[in-house]
């Protein structure tokens, strides 16, 4: 009797643990599953309908925006401007602070009230900021939304809108670079980038113009709030922070993994300079006319459909 119960024992005790083995092994499977999903950014961008923009006024003057496909079937919304992606089949639609995703025939709503908003290159990513008071209207929250998972994001609550800043998404939507810690008095704040759910702050009174991949290349102004002046600089790990013009007043193009960016000093229209791989600018072209722009879409940067600029 006292074996069979040592044997019953014996089976019990290898019956838990082996579904303390087992529990452990679903555990560590969903732990692994999260962490992926986690380090993921989005699944692979799949191509949609590509599209031509127009923009008119209806018999009331009313602004409106047309999405034509190569089958010249048209979609025709109210809104006063659109942002693309390269690839021209995913936009985003502003109509006096509404935002709103169109890819597929489709429009959807996505807030509110936005101050500022960006898409990314390949189209995964929106990024925009809504208000938190009516009082700072300039003082908001900025989220980001997946197009591809249709999944959301609080980024930051406590961002801050300029006329010169504006949210900026790299080109895979990895990364998404922002400015807060407003200080009304001292006239500063800090700029940061949001990258696999931590924050890194670049530095205080900057401007991020683009941002790339795993923050790899940072064009940014960076403002002088007592001289009311600013210069126009890029940022590397092996670099540091290199400038590139003594006035922020530049028209820049940048190729597709921006690590190269073509720009004008100052106002100028020409000659245009280069920088590569955050290097100091040299002289590339004395006529800007030379420069072929003609892959320019209507996105937050000027992105020209190249690997590199010859």
């Amino acid at each position: 009797m006292k074996k069979e119960t040592q044997k019953e024992e014996t089976s019990l005790f290898k019956t838990a643990v082996i579904c303390i083995i087992g529990a452990v092994i679903i555990t560590a499977a969903v732990i692994a599953v999260l962490a992926v999903r986690k380090n993921t950014v989005k699944t692979t961008v799949e191509p949609l309908t590509k599209y031509t923009v127009t923009q008119d006024q209806d018999e009331t003057s009313k602004e409106q925006i047309t999405f034509t496909d190569e089958n010249g079937e048209s979609y025709t919304f109210t809104g006063s401007d659109y942002m693309a992606n390269l690839a021209e089949d995913r936009f985003i639609i502003v109509n006096s602070g509404k935002l709103s995703y169109f890819a597929e025939g489709e429009e959807q709503n996505l807030a509110q009230g936005v101050i500022s908003c960006s898409i990314s290159n390949d189209g995964s990513l929106v990024a925009f900021v809504t208000p938190n008071s009516e009082e700072k209207q300039y003082i908001g929250s900025l989220f980001a939304y997946n197009t591809v998972t249709k999944s959301w994001a609080t980024v930051c609550q406590d961002v801050f809108v300029s006329t010169a800043g504006t949210i900026q998404i790299s080109p895979s939507g990895d990364v998404v670079a922002y400015v807060k810690n407003y200080d009304d008095e001292a006239l500063t704040y800090d700029c940061c980038y949001y990258k696999d759910g931590e924050e890194t702050v670049i530095g205080q009174n900057r401007d991020v113009w683009a941002i790339s991949d795993n923050a790899d290349y940072i064009y940014y102004a960076v403002e002088d709030a007592e001289s009311y002046s600013s210069i126009f600089c890029v940022y590397t790990q092996d670099k540091g922070e290199v400038v590139l013009d003594e006035s922020s007043y530049n028209n820049f193009y940048l190729n597709l993994d921006y690590s190269e960016c073509v720009y004008t000093l100052g106002r100028e229209e020409e000659p245009l300079y280069i920088s590569r791989k955050g290097s100091e600018g040299e002289l590339y072209l004395e006529k800007a006319d030379d420069f072929d722009t003609s892959s320019l879409v209507a996105h937050v940067n000027r992105v020209i459909n190249t690997e590199s600029f010859e």
